[in-house]
């Protein structure tokens, strides 16, 4: 079958149409990109300066808003603790004394304004003050008696209001909205229009349709609670600071219910009681707050022990509500006809008691989130706001003059753009061609084919490109031929690997023996061996080279010619395996060493002596139980000398009827699974007695099998060696 010839195409769409059309996009999408992150940072500049100076205007008379608001919160409400008559007096002197500085500082500020002859001048149009009494969990701060707007006259300074200083429609949907619905302990800016404002309130703003309200908020105290609340919540979690998070979240709802409690806000929330010393604690509380000048010691000794007894029978996973708690005292009471608590006592108990609690070390806690909490908390700490209105159309022309430059800028630099695209692509076509040239010969075969093209840009690197693929198409066969030798050296290694290792077991009277290798590179790094060494004795050893491939077979052939020159030299394992690390230390590199276990087995005696270098701890099967054999020893060609010497000692074990003796590699315990599980030494140890009774070889075969199914399809990283004998 001929093959069908590839047509070269025809250019119709050519690149330079292609490049013309990608710059003038790309400039155009660069242009709008730069041009509206010019209008939002000359917007956020304008709005910063908004903000910065209307805060230093509020800020300069925020204490005795601060005062005025308070005192005045706090001479009306009947939450909170209790006011004397003295204290009210004062209190109401402070008041009127701050309300005078507010109305003479807005009179020195604004009124400047307001009295200019040109109206085009002003920036400050009027002050107001609101002031936010939020008084109840359950009600709408919307609600029409929740909020009472103030403002202040733009000359004199008075206070005055409009619609009885309910329902502004400019400040609740903007400020106030934000400072209910948000916490924000910061200065506030929003943007109004008074086109759609009723009648009753048009006047105030002299006609101006646009405006800018900004507004700081007025707390009973500074707000630091809220200040680390909002700090908790922008702060990433991260290990350095997971114990002041942990910390932080436990104590924050926490002060907070401590906080709307001791404000006066009805919140029902729970104690976590997970001893007597609390249930103590709130028995104690709660007596001190009840009638019980007509118990005796033992009443009171009586009380407290059913009071416990009704407490633990209501626990709910550790913890009460405080309203239970309140109504099994109070079912107490009416049992031992004691007097009832009057509400303000009910009222004084909810709003001291959650002090008491957390003295204690008590945890209290609600259903409600953490952040519904800290926003009910804030309600009721937010006393009011004090603010400006500023004229927005005295700020935002030079925005619009703004506006006006950056688009004259982007349709400049998008003229320019179109221009440069229909030449620039000439020069690039140029050498397009002659890359496009070059390769055409080269893909007819001309390999010796050179593209010059001068020039440090992309199209001159491509060319370099092509150029070193010619050379490397040149070199592919030859590398082709060098990887087919090195692949049947690698062979000709495993092979000799492989003669280096038993080719059968030993067929000895008195012991069975079974063995098991599995290299996971062309060339491993294990090695086991069974010696004859005469007199009925036979050496047992296995050892494990570190890395793998074709350094860590030579070391392993190293090895074993060195265990079998020494080993028929002298019977004292321990000298074998000096010999062996002397030798090893001085003639291998540093990274290669070799854990290895050397034993003789006295066939007769049914006694085995041997000394390990750092391998594997051995492990005998006695009557279907695991014996672990001691091992210890330092690696071959890790140290030398002395220290080599100190680790090693000779151990001798009496073999009986029946023992099997097992000894691994470590590439057999550290097997994994797809989940980077090993399979360890309990699977190791459960597959070896599972299997007592089969022959060592039968044994081998299972525990292999145990291994594949545990690992599956995964490659391992490291050799697989197990020998066994078993003594009949």
């Amino acid at each position: 079958m001929s093959r069908k010839k590839i047509q070269i195409r025809r250019i119709i769409f050519g690149i330079r149409f292609k490049f013309s059309i990608i710059i003038i996009l790309a400039v155009l999408f660069v242009s709008v990109l730069i041009g509206f992150s010019l209008l939002n940072q000359h917007e956020k500049k304008i709005k910063d300066s908004l903000q910065q100076q209307g805060a230093t205007i509020l800020e300069g008379i925020s204490d005795e808003a601060q005062i005025f608001l308070s005192n005045k919160h706090a001479l009306v409400s009947d939450q909170g603790q209790p006011i004397t008559p003295a204290q009210k007096a004062q209190m109401a002197k402070q008041q009127a004394a701050a309300l005078k500085k507010i109305s003479q500082y807005f009179s020195s500020i604004v009124g400047k304004e307001a009295l200019k002859e040109k109206d085009k001048d002003r920036i400050l149009d009027i002050a107001f003050m609101v002031d936010c009494n939020w008084r109840n969990i359950g009600i709408d701060w919307k609600q029409w008696d929740q909020t009472l707007y103030v403002y202040f006259n733009r000359v004199t300074g008075a206070p005055f209001m409009q619609k009885n200083g309910r329902n502004d429609p400019l400040l609740e949907p903007t400020i106030v909205a934000h400072y209910m619905n948000t916490i924000d302990t910061g200065t506030y800016i929003g943007f109004a229009s008074v086109t759609d404002v009723q009648e009753q309130f048009k006047y105030l703003f002299t006609n101006k349709p646009d405006y800018v309200i900004v507004g700081i908020p007025i707390f009973r105290k500074k707000p630091v609670l809220y200040d680390d609340y909002l700090e908790f919540q922008r702060q990433p979690l991260s290990k350095k600071n997971i114990q002041q998070y942990v910390k932080q979240k436990r104590e924050l709802p926490q002060l907070f219910i401590k906080n709307i409690l001791s404000q006066g806000l009805n919140l029902d929330y729970s104690v976590g009681i997970d001893s007597e010393k609390h249930i103590q604690v709130l028995f104690n509380f709660l007596l001190g707050k009840s009638d019980i000048n007509e118990l005796n010691r033992l009443q009171i000794n009586t009380m407290s022990g059913e009071f416990s007894v009704l407490i633990s029978k209501n626990l709910t996973d550790g913890r009460i509500r405080i309203s239970r708690v309140i109504s099994l005292w109070e079912s107490l009471q009416k049992k031992l006809t004691l007097p009832a608590l009057s509400r303000a006592t009910v009222k004084q108990i909810h709003s001291e008691l959650p002090n008491r609690l957390m003295l204690s070390n008590i945890p209290l806690s609600s259903d409600k989130p953490l952040s519904e909490l800290a926003l009910l908390s804030f309600r009721k700490d937010l006393v009011g706001i004090l603010g400006l209105f500023l004229y927005r159309t005295k700020y935002f022309p030079e925005m619009v003059k703004s506006q006006n430059e950056i688009i004259n800028l982007m349709i400049s630099i998008l003229l320019r753009a179109i221009f440069l695209a229909l030449l620039f692509p000439t020069f690039i076509i140029r050498s397009i061609k002659k890359l496009a040239d070059g390769a055409i010969d080269i893909g007819k075969g001309n390999l010796n084919k050179k593209i010059e093209i001068a020039g440090s840009d992309e199209i001159g690197r491509l060319a370099d490109i092509f150029n070193v693929m010619t050379l490397n198409l040149k070199k592919a066969e030859d590398m082709k031929i060098e990887k087919i030798r090195m692949e049947k050296e690698l062979l000709t290694a495993q092979q000799i690997q492989a003669a280096l290792l038993p080719d059968k077991l030993p067929d000895i009277k008195g012991v069975e023996f079974g063995a098991y290798y599995s290299a996971q590179t062309e060339s491993g790094g294990d090695y086991y061996d069974f010696i004859d060494l005469g007199n009925g004795q036979i050496g047992v050893t296995i050892a494990d080279v570190s890395g793998h491939g074709v350094g860590s077979g030579l070391v392993m052939a190293m090895t074993r010619t060195l265990l079998h020159t020494y080993c028929t030299k002298t019977s004292n394992t321990k000298k074998i395996l000096e010999a062996i690390n002397d030798y090893l230390k001085k003639n291998t590199a540093s990274n290669y060493f070799v854990t290895m276990f050397y034993g003789i087995l006295d066939i007769e005696a049914k006694k085995l002596t041997y000394s390990s270098a750092g391998h594997c701890e051995p492990v005998i099967i006695r009557n279907g139980k695991i014996i672990h054999l001691p091992a210890g020893g330092i690696a071959l060609g890790a140290v030398s000398g002395d220290i080599f010497t100190r680790s090693i000692e000779i151990r001798e074990i009496q073999l009986q009827q029946g023992d099997y003796f097992i000894q691994y590699t470590d590439g057999v315990d550290e097997a994994m699974d797809s989940g980077n599980n090993e399979f360890g030494l309990d699977r190791f140890e459960k597959a070896l007695t599972a299997n007592d009774g089969k022959m060592p070889q039968d044994m081998i075969q299972s525990i292999v099998k145990e291994m594949a199914k545990f690992t599956g399809n995964i490659p391992q990283h490291d050799d697989i060696t197990m020998i066994i004998f078993r003594i009949i």
